[in-house]
């Protein structure tokens, strides 16, 4: 009995570690991977900005020289809230149904490099008009330097995949599967034996956390995204911030997780080993 028991134990662990490896990975892809909202609220961060302004700044400098302005003098006309909303449709026209190989984005306002020329400057409103469109033309083109039509099919025909379409029906199956995986294995080991069951439980919550945990880590540690083989630009900054938002998203909530079942297999531990002196 306590062989076909065993052999039964087994045989529910290896189901319960893939339904939760089924949960963690179709979930969190769904849901903060392929989130547009999760991406527009933690992608243009202060570090993201920075950057971003300064890739801008390098291309508004030779409309500056151009016009008699001084090298950086147009720095702080681009601001991290013009950044972020421009950051925001961005992301909102990647996720655009009808956006296929190439996205549909506004122009970057000119009024701030035309107010900005007529108060340091007694430049006609022709100059003006030409100078700030020349401007918000440089930053119009870096802030929308990942529209590229091979990247964007590429996440179209990802975005639109069957695959895609099916994860929150994954995450429901996986829900669903580690639920009735953890009644049974609660009803294998009912009455004395329920604190070794109890063991057996959290191990498996902890190995099936663990099997998505590793590699999201270890992608992390190894710095992959930053290994990208892309010249520095506005274009690896947008794609970097996107690719480590997405992941450092996936590695919190995995990490919660790992905590939160570490900390309740230590205590099932602690109450089987003091059962057994």
């Amino acid at each position: 009995m306590r062989f076909l028991r065993g052999i039964g134990t087994t045989v529910v662990l290896i189901v319960l570690c893939f339904a939760l490896v089924l949960t963690l990975v179709a979930g969190p892809l769904r849901l903060i991977v392929l989130n547009p909202s999760f991406l527009k609220t933690f992608v243009p961060s202060k570090s993201y900005c920075e950057e971003m302004r300064t890739r801008i700044s390098d291309d508004l400098d030779h409309v500056a020289i151009l016009y008699g302005l001084d090298s950086g003098a147009l720095a702080e006309v681009v601001t991290d809230d013009s950044i972020r909303t421009f950051t925001s449709g961005l992301i909102d026209a990647l996720f655009a149904a009808e956006n296929k190989d190439s996205l549909n984005l506004p122009a970057y306002p000119a009024d701030g490099f035309a107010a900005y020329l007529r108060e340091h400057t007694s430049y006609s409103d022709n100059a003006i008009r030409d100078f700030s469109e020349d401007c918000a033309a440089a930053v119009t083109e870096d802030l929308s330097a990942i529209d590229a039509s091979l990247l964007v099919s590429k996440f179209t025909a990802f975005r639109d995949s069957t695959f895609v379409n099916m994860l929150i029906i994954l995450f429901g199956a996986g829900v669903a599967l580690t639920i009735l995986m953890s009644v049974i294995l609660k009803l294998m080991y009912l009455g004395p034996s329920r604190r070794a069951g109890s063991v057996l439980l959290w191990g498996g919550y902890f190995m099936g956390i663990t099997l998505v945990l590793v590699p999201v880590m270890q992608f992390l540690l190894f710095d992959y995204v930053g290994r990208l083989n892309i010249t520095v630009s506005a274009f690896r900054t947008i794609l970097t911030g996107l690719l480590y938002t997405a992941l450092y998203g996936w590695l919190i909530v995995l990490l919660v997780l790992f905590v939160i079942v570490s900390l309740f297999l230590l205590i099932a531990i602690i109450r089987a080993a003091r059962k057994k002196k």
